[in-house]
């Protein structure tokens, strides 16, 4: 098992470093998560037109900053000139890793372009025992591995489907990730059930789920036993579990 998943019990992954209660993809919403006992958080990589890794999810700057021009047509002096949320920066990658050396990132390769200069600061910043890499693109997944071979790797959607097939014994193949992220239901199809989690644990292999907001759905997790929870609410999922 990957060093990154060797913990026991549910985990609180504080999505975009919990984007309903704090400022999303930002060093202050990595703060806050921290600041409330998370150990993991979901987040996002683009890259500048120089090939600067930065923290960011959208492909474009439409939504968070009102500006109609896609991520990788910004060279990285134009992206640190802006200014989003409360007075924050668009971090870099390699900050968001040197700052919080006790946290570990579950970072999703948004694009193609963005894969080797990622790859190369989670060198560079002696992080990969804490980098979960995930993505979309089951070929950009592919290319990650072949890169850094020891790093842990996500499931992605081919992978998934895959293993989904498997729990059914409808195909007999190895299970090809470390781990998987998955919704509750996949193609309107509900996965995330007691049978489906008790045969990952069978495989050894840890399930998180997203992106969960609510009370309701954070408890039937806790019973299933998922290894777990990616959340926008961190506080709400820590407040639940103490509760539980």
């Amino acid at each position: 098992m990957k060093t990154y998943l060797k913990y026991d019990g549910l985990t609180v992954l504080a999505h975009r470093g919990g984007a309903e209660e704090s400022y999303e993809n930002t060093l202050e919403s990595f703060e806050y998560s921290q600041s409330l006992g998370c150990k993991f958080i979901e987040t996002d990589v683009q890259v500048s037109s120089d090939g600067v890794p930065y923290i960011f999810h959208d492909d474009d700057l439409k939504r968070i900053c009102d500006i109609p021009k896609k991520f990788d047509s910004l060279k990285s002096d134009e992206i640190e000139n802006l200014t989003i949320f409360n007075n924050c920066k668009i971090p870099r990658l390699e900050d968001a890793l040197n700052q919080f050396p006790e946290l570990s990132f579950q970072i999703d390769f948004k694009t193609d372009g963005v894969v080797e200069s990622a790859l190369d600061i989670i060198q560079k910043t002696n992080s990969s025992d804490r980098v979960c890499v995930a993505s979309f693109s089951s070929k950009r997944l592919e290319r990650v591995r072949s890169i850094s071979p020891d790093l842990c790797i996500s499931m992605g959607p081919n992978e998934v489907f895959k293993t989904l097939l498997s729990r059914y014994k409808l195909i007999n193949s190895p299970l090809k990730g470390d781990c998987l992220q998955v919704p509750m239901k996949y193609y309107g199809l509900r996965i995330v059930t007691k049978k489906f989690v008790e045969y990952l644990k069978s495989k050894n292999i840890k399930i998180m789920v997203w992106t969960i907001n609510d009370i309701e759905t954070f408890k039937y997790l806790i019973q299933l036993k998922v290894d777990g929870i990616i959340t926008d609410r961190p506080k709400l999922l820590f407040e639940t579990l103490k509760n539980n």
